[in-house]
């Protein structure tokens, strides 16, 4: 199966696309996993679930503000309504000259810096979120300089912080991200049960040994890691959500054994379960 090819159409006279997209929700990874040849800025303003960028599998919340490189895969799944500001843009978007001025030498390595994923934190953030407000609000040239001032933001700060690890970015092959999309899906459908490992082998039509090292070498994670990811992120939901104990959690999660579960919450989130949920709670008073 071919990975999901996203084709972004470019509007009539412009260089780049600024937009702000608006979903009821997006609950599965095959509706999400994608990839494109544009570079993606992507600015969450309201939502929150899991992000998935090559071979990482994360929480975000709101104002989560992430770049993706060239053909990177990448996905946001929700439950809930969701809003995020897009920007996208083809790594040569002002011309093969302009980008190859001594002037915007720390851009074009901000593009190759990418490819890995980047999230910006801190003073990076928050200096980038009035410059997104601006952008998105105008038009023709005035939105390219703001699109110019927050690249130059980005390719400055020391707020960064890359998502994937480097080896999954340079030895990503489109026809690969095919497989692992069946795996991330086959696990996501059966995380709540015993996952058989010989059913989504046979889906790749490989053997049992042949489906563990494909998974290693492609993710860089054991098999039995990214069910563990899986399985404590819908914890970390219903910790959240549900007034659930933490022993119905733990069985509704696809756990059969309570201080297995609390060790795999911790060693993942680097939390007791109690106290993730202790933290939410008190946040949200």
């Amino acid at each position: 199966m071919k990975p999901e090819y996203e084709k972004i159409i470019d509007p009539p006279e412009r260089s780049f696309t600024a937009k702000t997209v608006n979903r009821d929700n997006r609950p599965l990874l095959s509706q999400a996993w994608h990839f494109h040849p544009e570079i993606e800025i992507c600015f969450t303003t309201k939502s929150n679930g899991r992000r998935f960028v090559g071979n990482q599998i994360s929480d975000y919340h709101e104002k989560d503000l992430v770049m993706f490189g060239s053909n990177l895969p990448h996905g946001f799944t929700t439950e809930e309504y969701s809003s995020q500001i897009v920007i996208q843009m083809n790594y040569d978007f002002l011309g093969e000259i302009f980008i190859n001025s001594p002037e915007l030498r720390p851009i074009k390595k901000l593009f190759s810096h990418a490819k890995r994923g980047l999230e910006f934190k801190g003073k990076t953030k928050k200096k980038s979120i009035k410059i997104i407000d601006k952008l998105i609000k105008k038009e023709g040239s005035f939105q390219l300089l703001h699109l110019l001032e927050l690249l130059h933001l980005f390719a400055k700060s020391n707020d960064m912080k890359e998502i994937c690890s480097e080896e999954y970015a340079l030895d990503f092959e489109v026809e690969q991200f095919g497989r692992i999309k069946i795996v991330y899906d086959h696990i996501m459908d059966n995380f709540k049960n015993e996952v058989i490992i010989k059913e989504v082998a046979d889906k790749l039509n490989i053997s049992e040994a042949a489906f563990y090292k494909f998974i290693k070498k492609q993710t860089k994670k054991t098999y039995t890691q990214i069910i563990n990811e899986f399985r404590i992120n819908h914890a970390s939901k219903l910790l959240m959500t549900s007034d659930k104990t933490i022993a119905q959690i733990c069985f509704e999660s696809g756990y059969n054994n309570l201080s297995y579960f609390n060790r795999k919450f911790k060693e993942i989130m680097h939390k007791t379960p109690h106290s993730f949920r202790s933290n939410y709670l008190n946040r949200k008073m």
